[in-house]
């Protein structure tokens, strides 16, 4: 994003898997400035990233620097054995981002939730559709998307 010649920074979070890979990969063709923030290595650009937790808010008030923030930071496998870990990173990290991006005056956060928030919606669902997650990933990113919600009401 271009802006009177000044090219924001962006802030990746959670973007050493593989849509970030992916995201990282087309930032590079664009030339745009990017930062990773990860709880693993990214393989592909290990000199962008920074090693940070969404669940550690002080961690995340000294690494993000971006004047955007992208969360693709998620707990999201079906073979988690302490279900608190889906709050604890989806919502409590959507709230940690939300709240360093308000001290930090960062005006834009980009979401990536997921189609299990909608269920088995018949014929398919679009962002209309009835919220109805069938499992635990679903609900608590419909959670963080009412987070994020909240703080776009909120700023200024």
């Amino acid at each position: 994003m271009i802006y009177n010649d000044y090219m924001e920074k962006i802030t990746i979070i959670g973007g050493s898997g593989f849509v970030g890979t992916n995201l990282c990969r087309l930032l590079t063709l664009k030339q745009s400035p990017f930062e990773i923030i990860d709880i693993k290595l990214s393989k592909q650009f290990p000199d962008k990233c920074k090693i940070g937790d969404v669940r550690d808010i002080d961690a995340l008030r000294e690494m993000i620097t971006g004047d955007v923030v992208i969360n693709l930071a998620a707990v999201h496998r079906d073979d988690v054995d302490d279900l608190a870990e889906y709050h604890l990173t989806n919502v409590d990290g959507a709230e940690n981002i939300a709240q360093v991006c308000s001290e930090k005056g960062i005006k834009k956060i980009i979401f990536t939730s997921t189609v299990a928030v909608y269920g088995f919606a018949e014929g398919g669902a679009g962002e209309t559709a009835p919220i109805n997650p069938f499992n635990e990933y679903g609900r608590t990113k419909s959670l963080a998307e009412n987070v994020f919600r909240a703080w776009q009401l909120g700023k200024d």
